[in-house]
């Protein structure tokens, strides 16, 4: 009797364990599809792209048709470059900079920019590279080589995030690089082991600008990648803060402090003057708060 019960008991266990393993089956058919769904996207989107240049996967399965293509690829790239600085000089011939100097263009400086300018293919970067020539010939020397290389290595998604930088910087004292502003504090010393010392930092996160940021920025050359410290301030001391849209000006109110900030690089000062000016009232807003009481912000 015993025997004759543990059977039925074991087969039907079998039996659930059976019908609980279809759904697992189906989960693992959706997973595919999900899969091959996903690859074959993936698929289409890298044969778009090179599609776009000329070059078909066709061709790589008839070896006779690849110097036909070869052609092709190299006149549709042409003609790509050849429509690249026609959208270029279209944005630079409709700048207008001011007056124009009686100094003429370097022409290996112009021979330089084509031979970079060919190869920009986004229309933002296409605006900024149009206002770079538009400005040079009418202000000779405005941009260096270097300038123009730096900016052929960044992308849509680094001029982006350059232009939130540029929001948030500000001149000090006529001096012609930017600096992002970062916070203060008061060195070590004697008093400070009695007293706590008055230090306070900027959100700069809140304004769209990491840490992480500021480090690609660095990387990029557009920025000085470490953090740079003024030297001490003594009460009294003033600073002219020009901001894209508003000058203000900050006194130290107590003695022995440094201001924290991070510094653009020539190339950086450079594109900066590219960018539009945009609204640093919020920034502002935020440094009169971390500032106050010890220095006064008007």
């Amino acid at each position: 009797m015993p025997t004759q019960t543990s059977a039925p008991q074991w087969a039907s266990a079998t039996s659930k364990e059976r019908k609980a393993d279809k759904p697992a089956a189906k989960t693992s058919d959706s997973a595919k599809r999900r899969t091959t769904s996903h690859s074959s996207s993936t698929q289409q989107r890298i044969s778009h792209w090179f599609s776009s240049i000329g070059i078909e996967q066709s061709a790589l399965e008839y070896p006779a048709q690849q110097s036909q293509q070869l052609a092709y690829y190299q006149s549709l790239r042409e003609q790509k470059r050849l429509a690249n600085l026609q959208q270029i000089m279209s944005v630079a011939l409709s700048v207008s900079t001011g007056e124009q100097a009686q100094e003429q263009i370097d022409p290996d400086w112009f021979h330089s920019f084509i031979s970079m300018a060919e190869n920009i293919y986004s229309s933002t970067m296409q605006e900024l590279w149009g206002k770079i020539l538009a400005v040079e010939v009418q202000r000779p020397g405005s941009f260096s080589l270097r300038s123009l290389e730096t900016l052929t290595k960044l992308t849509q998604r680094d001029a982006s995030l350059f232009s939130v930088a540029c929001q948030l910087a500000c001149r000090r004292n006529n001096d012609p690089a930017p600096i992002i502003i970062t916070g203060f504090h008061q060195p070590p010393g004697l008093l400070n082991a009695l007293f706590s010392s008055p230090s306070a930092q900027t959100q700069l996160g809140q304004f769209g600008l990491t840490y992480t940021d500021l480090l690609a920025l660095g990387g990029m050359k557009l920025l000085y990648s470490t953090e740079i410290e003024t030297g001490l301030m003594e009460k009294g001391t003033s600073m002219a803060l020009r901001f894209a849209t508003q000058n203000v000006t900050m006194q130290v109110k107590h003695r022995n402090l440094l201001m924290t900030y991070y510094k653009f690089t020539t190339v950086g000062s450079e594109l900066a003057r590219l960018l539009p000016k945009q609204n640093s009232q919020p920034f502002i807003e935020h440094i009169k708060t971390v500032f106050t009481p010890h220095f006064s912000v008007e």
